[in-house]
């Protein structure tokens, strides 16, 4: 993941310039509805969306890629969306917020794509007003393929209710991408902690920094979604969404709570884990210095015995320069000593369980 990954133009240029798009692949699906019935209209030309805005019907435009800058600016005119929302919907990278006004509500939020051994934050742009929703997602994932599948099946609220039941739909299910990705720190933090305790090693130390950069940029780019719905609740004047469907985004808001909580006590664990790999060097350290600490113990009084008789003093000048030299059983005597005094030593440790 990078460290930055926001889009934006040179200093100086006017407000509303809209950068170069990534590529010109990009699809643009509606979705019309009521209670009785759908209508899906998959890769439509953006000049045929216009009239299925403002029907009675809800109609949802969802463009996923990166939309070239005459498709974008037609479809903005459409809507009315102002040129600073669309800046920030194609300069990717934006901080989650939401603009509440009094016939549109702009959100931009972030999800998060799990790619197995890496992870990457993907935009979602949503502008609401009155029975329209658009959605821009950056990226090649579509986070709402079950969003399209509850509105075919006709099953449960989201096809009873209004647009801004829909909108609620969105951002919910954005938000609710982190839980799959908590689920994966969590295996991946429970896996690093088993070897580290093990068999520590670089590369397992490697891993838990680039997991402990992760987490904390994911927690840098999911933080403020925490906001967006507080503003959202907080928000009395706006007559767009209704009273029930607060009700559900209050739900929402929990799930945002416990996402942040989670993110923060998994950030801290890998710090722990970061111990936890300098204990586990620490405490492999001890033991071969232990252990070559018995091995030179257990050699000193051989060693002393061993230098004490290799000094070279002439018995035949005096009875007093080692006599046992001369002695027939010296050399046994010598070789059992040694043998007792190490038999003795490694008693008195295993005695106090130092091995």
């Amino acid at each position: 993941m990078k460290l930055f990954n926001k889009r934006y133009h040179q200093p100086g240029t006017r407000p509303g310039m809209l950068a170069e798009p990534a590529s010109d692949i990009f699809t643009l699906d509606l979705l019309e509805y009521d209670e009785n019935s759908i209508s899906v209209k998959r890769n439509l030309d953006v000049n045929v969306c216009r009239s299925f805005i403002g029907t009675e019907k809800v109609t949802w435009i969802h463009v996923q890629g990166d939309p070239p800058h005459d498709t974008l600016l037609s479809l903005a005119k459409t809507l009315d969306i102002h040129e600073l929302y669309v800046e920030d919907i194609v300069n990717s990278g934006q901080r989650p917020k939401v603009e509440l006004n009094e016939d549109q509500i702009f959100a931009i939020l972030s999800f998060p794509v799990d790619n197995g051994s890496s992870v990457q934050l993907e935009q979602v742009s949503l502008c609401f007003s009155q029975n329209t929703v658009v959605s821009f997602c950056s990226g090649t994932v579509n986070p709402f393929s079950k969003i399209i599948t509850r509105l075919n099946s006709g099953v449960g609220k989201l096809r009873r209710r209004k647009a801004d039941y829909l909108f609620y739909s969105l951002i919910d299910t954005v938000i609710d991408f982190g839980f799959p990705l908590l689920e994966s720190y969590s295996e991946r933090i429970q896996t690093l902690e088993d070897l580290l305790c093990d068999s520590p090693d670089k590369a397992q130390l490697n891993q838990v920094h680039k997991l402990r950069r992760e987490l904390l940029l994911v927690r840098r780019r999911l933080w403020p979604q925490r906001e967006v719905i507080n503003e959202i609740l907080r928000d009395e004047d706006n007559s767009q969404i209704s009273f029930e469907t607060k009700l559900h985004f209050r739900d929402c808001h929990d799930h945002v709570i416990s996402i942040m909580e989670l993110l923060e006590t998994y950030h801290e664990m890998t710090s722990g884990l970061m111990e936890l790999y300098m204990t586990s060097v620490s405490l492999k350290l001890n033991d071969v210095m232990k252990v070559l600490t018995i091995i030179a113990t257990i050699f000193i009084p051989p060693t002393f015995i061993v230098g004490v008789y290799g000094m070279n003093f002439d018995p035949n000048l005096s009875s007093l320069n080692m006599p046992e030299i001369q002695w027939e059983y010296g050399y046994i005597a010598v070789w059992g000593l040694i043998f007792s005094m190490t038999t003795g030593m490694l008693m008195f440790f295993r005695k106090h369980k130092w091995i």
